[in-house]
């Protein structure tokens, strides 16, 4: 359904006519993680560049509310945590097994058997265990914790769950495919001032920033229905996920692309560019193209009335240090893309003259 419901899939306006909007943000409501997903995930691709009216009615069919707790809630995380905890106050299994079976029959962590012998990992000629294949033994152990601990893929359809639903808003708010008649910008402004109404123009910076912040889940004294439950886990830190910070960054993008008022709006969220400002030196390319993206949007200038607002803005972004941030991105990234995105952000930035 994914694909079906694509800018360019020749079914989406029938599947759009037999109400499948409406199912999927029936889907997108669902307690089954990947039928949230894959509905969020095509709600996304729906309404790319649709238009207003149906972007419109498909945030209210999905609830703006349930959105939010999509982007901001760790529901399987909760969930898993929650029946761990209701399982130790019971007694019902010791604290330190899992409550995943299938963790139970692959324990086993260490070096596999060879075919070059029951004795462990190949070795190179100098008697140490090979290279390649110490690095091979450690991929698939970070693979079979992936597909085996039921905390990281709790985690894991989270993360996915709460990407979709960023990139949901991206497309919300981005240009739309609309007839010559129709001005795109203007509908892509109206559709940012919409969802302001809808979440709160406050509320949803908040919403961005804490994104990019590290978060703490679930210390020691874990809280259910209002009591206190001792659990033997360890707090967790879990810092920005790349792909999290990428959907952000966009968002931003789309509205500096807008108008002067919605530039001037981005660049007085002060707390949420310095966020991002440590996000430049990401080991994730496309984080780093869409940060110089953001810069050459908030510098870009309208006409002459724009100018001094321009001005300004570029000022602000070199008191966080942006600038140095960009000529670093310009002179030492190994991606041309990124260089290339950073050129053009550091020349608007040096023609802009406060």
């Amino acid at each position: 359904m994914c694909n079906l419901v694509t800018e360019v899939s020749p079914m989406r306006e029938m599947l759009a006519e037999r109400g499948v909007m409406k199912i999927l943000c029936e889907h997108a409501h669902s307690q089954t993680a990947a039928l949230r997903l894959n509905a969020l995930w095509a709600l996304k691709h729906f309404v790319h560049a649709a238009g207003p009216e149906v972007k419109k009615l498909c945030l209210e069919q999905l609830e703006s509310g349930w959105l939010v707790r999509l982007i901001c809630d760790d529901t399987e995380d909760d969930a898993l945590w929650s029946a761990r905890a209701k399982t130790d106050t019971q007694g019902e299994v010791d604290s330190g097994d899992d409550l995943d079976g299938d963790v139970e029959m692959d324990r086993h962590d260490g070096p596999s058997k060879s075919i070059y012998g029951t004795t462990g990992l190949p070795r190179d000629t100098h008697g140490r265990p090979a290279a390649w294949a110490v690095h091979a033994e450690t991929k698939k152990a970070i693979l079979r914790d992936a597909e085996l601990n039921p905390q990281r893929r709790a985690r894991n359809d989270d993360l996915a769950i709460q990407e979709q639903g960023l990139d949901f808003i991206r497309n919300l708010i981005g240009a739309t495919a609309a007839p010559a008649s129709a001005d795109p910008a203007t509908e892509s402004t109206d559709m940012i001032e919409h969802l302001f109404t809808e979440l709160g123009q406050d509320r949803f910076f908040d919403i961005l920033a804490k994104k990019l912040q590290a978060k703490v889940l679930h210390p020691a004294a874990h809280r259910r229905n209002g009591s206190p439950v001792t659990t033997n886990e360890a707090a967790r830190v879990l810092y920005p996920q790349p792909k999290i910070v990428e959907a952000v960054v966009f968002i931003l993008v789309h509205m500096a692309a807008s108008t002067p008022r919605h530039r001037q709006l981005v660049i007085a969220q002060t707390d949420l560019l310095k966020l991002l400002a440590a996000h430049f030196g990401s080991k994730d390319k496309e984080v780093r193209v869409a940060l110089c993206h953001l810069v050459s949007n908030l510098t870009w200038q309208d006409d002459e009335t724009d100018s001094r607002p321009s001005a300004l803005r570029a000022h602000e972004l070199r008191k966080l240090g942006m600038l140095g941030k960009l000529e670093t991105l310009l002179e030492r990234d190994p991606e041309l893309d990124v260089r290339e995105r950073a050129k053009v952000a550091v020349w608007q930035m040096k023609q802009l003259s406060f």
